[in-house]
């Protein structure tokens, strides 16, 4: 028993295999996520959007349209001059004049024939040359011409025409016309009555003007995609230090067992050496049982190795006799990665059920080209251990390694290795547990699960089944590519 196994026990040291799965499962569909938004052209898209509308440029064109306003601006200003043009008393009395019927008559008798003979008339009348006639032979004309005066000057036209010129009006009209102010004045009523007045004016006072532009338009687009759930979990997740298992690892061997038998391609269910001694299992002196070429596998969404109380015929080896025609009581099963994976540098990982039974020596293990030493992942059965297993000089198993009793019986854990050249560290549900430094393992090793019969096995207990849900084999990226 181990202590160190009851500690991380006691104390919540080995986490739930749900809790490890769940949290794998989430955090290689982030990964996977963030590697699709990676390279999206959406990303390229709100990077881009990003850049823009968290320039300087962009902030001071927004906060410089956002600050317009009408009051205070050049066009509101142009207004206020005006009504204050308007206001004046001389513009005011001049727009009076300018735009009356009196004005137009003024003007109409002004440039009539009439008024042109009146102020003849006036001249002759009044700068003496009436006098001077009326005394003369020309008598009759000046009477005929001051009497035509007369008469002129009673009309009511020309009464209108001369009591308007001396009107106090009409004096402001022509002291304003062709003044500065009206000038300004007539200026300013172009200015605000243009259309492009008109719509700047609009513009100032439309507190909406900056979501009508096509930048508002563009960070508008960025805020959106912002909000969106795979973006937040993107930014959120792109930096996960974790993440950087995906990115240094790379699964090299798998097999979930989904498929209704054995994938014939990853696994042998001949042994390594049984291969290329003999072509076909053989067992050795000691036995209770033989392995079959994979009559005792079963998959159904998990791989079992079966134990069966059954006559089994097999070749034995016998010293000095050598193999010999055999029978055994029981049947098993072992598989391998022989025939298609060999494992240098890299972890392997296993979902295996703990349910040690004391007759059975369960083991999932890797191997070199001969069957010791090992490095076993995993033994259960009589003695629960993992570590690396040898034969010391009597012939007898020597382990070095870790007991792992304590576990809980009938039970999944993940067992993993990881192997770094001679160096050796073992998990339990990915809390390290042993390390190890195993020279003669340095080698090129393949994977491998079996079951061997060390005891009779009660008929209730049988058959015994050895259960692997998973194995997964990674290698470091960075060997992949040099290889």
């Amino acid at each position: 028993m181990s202590f160190k196994i009851f500690t991380l026990q006691l104390f919540g040291g080995l986490k739930s295999i749900e809790t490890i799965e769940k949290k794998r499962t989430a955090l290689l569909d982030d990964y996977i996520e963030c590697n699709k938004i990676e390279k999206s052209e959406e990303l390229k898209r709100y990077l881009e959007l990003e850049k823009e509308v968290n320039s300087d440029e962009f902030r001071k064109k927004k906060t410089d349209i956002e600050k317009l306003r009408f009051k205070g601006s050049k066009e509101h200003k142009q207004l206020l001059e005006l009504k204050k043009l308007e206001k004046k008393k001389t513009l005011k009395k001049y727009l009076a004049v300018a735009e009356s019927a009196d004005l137009k008559r003024f003007d109409e008798i002004d440039s009539s024939e009439k008024s042109a003979e009146f102020f003849a008339l006036d001249k002759y009348v009044n700068d003496g040359n009436y006098a001077r006639d009326k005394k003369s032979e020309n008598k009759e004309e000046a009477e005929n011409k001051y009497n035509r005066f007369k008469q002129l000057q009673s009309d009511t036209d020309i009464k209108f025409y001369l009591k308007f010129k001396k009107s106090a009006l009409y004096k402001n009209y022509i002291q304003v016309l062709g003044s500065a102010d009206l000038k300004k004045l007539y200026e300013l009523r172009k200015i605000t009555s243009s259309g492009e007045f008109k719509t700047r004016r609009a513009y100032l006072e439309d507190k909406k003007r900056w979501e009508k532009t096509e930048e508002s338009a563009r960070e508008k687009e960025f805020l959106d995609m912002k909000n969106q759930a795979h973006f937040i979990n993107y930014f959120k997740n792109k930096s996960n230090k974790e993440f950087d298992f995906f990115k240094e690892w790379q699964i090299v061997f798998a097999d979930d067992f989904k498929n209704k038998s054995l994938d014939n391609e990853k696994w042998s269910t001949k042994g390594f050496v049984a291969e290329k001694i003999l072509g076909d299992n053989y067992g050795i002196s000691g036995d209770n049982h033989f392995f079959t070429d994979g009559h005792n596998i079963s998959i159904n969404g998990k791989m079992s190795i079966q134990v069966k109380k059954e006559k089994t015929q097999g070749k034995l080896w016998q010293m000095p006799a050598g193999f010999i025609p055999a029978e055994m009581d029981y049947s098993s099963g072992l598989i391998s990665s022989w025939n298609s994976f060999w494992m240098e540098d890299g972890i392997l990982e296993a979902k295996i059920k703990f349910n040690p039974a004391q007759q059975v020596v369960s083991s999932f293990y890797l191997s070199g080209e001969k069957d010791l030493p090992r490095v076993n992942l995993l033994e259960m059965g009589a003695k629960n251990r993992l570590g690396v297993l040898n034969v010391n000089g009597t012939g007898k198993a020597d382990v070095h390694g870790l007991d792992i009793s304590n576990l809980k019986k009938d039970k999944w854990y993940i067992f993993t290795i990881v192997k770094d050249g001679q160096n050796y560290t073992w998990k339990i549900n990915d809390k390290e547990v042993l390390t190890i430094n195993s020279p003669a393992l340095k080698e090129k090793l393949h994977v491998n699960a079996s079951s061997i019969v060390v005891k009779d096995v009660p008929g209730q207990s049988l058959p015994v089944g050895f259960d692997i849900q998973w194995v997964r084999c990674y290698q470091k990226n960075s060997v992949i590519g040099a290889n």
